[in-house]
């Protein structure tokens, strides 16, 4: 597809890179950004920035962190004797959620 622009086209070929996001939806994404106040496309591309340089690995677990160790191994309630593996952050969540 054509695009009038070609910083439409980079935004859009960028976006379409993300998981489960074709060229369609990476387009009404970008048309949508487009229409909204300047700032919240700032804001939303400052939380990609700080996602990218500003997330550690915990150094206990490796589970997702703003510190050195995250909050489920700072956690002195924790049970250090049960250990849970997983295969991906979202599981981690998932069972995070449950409580």
């Amino acid at each position: 597809m054509d695009y009038p622009s070609k910083v439409l086209a980079k935004a859009v070929e960028e976006i379409s890179g993300l998981p489960g996001i074709g060229r369609k939806s990476a387009l009404r994404l970008a048309l949508h950004l487009l229409k909204q106040p300047e700032s919240q496309a700032i804001i939303l591309g400052d939380a990609l920035q700080k996602l990218v340089t500003e997330i550690k690995y915990c150094t206990d677990c490796h589970n997702f962190s703003d510190a050195d160790v995250c909050e489920i191994c700072a956690n002195p309630k924790r049970n250090e004797e049960i250990l849970c593996i997983v295969e991906d952050v979202r599981d981690v969540m998932a069972i995070e959620n449950t409580n």
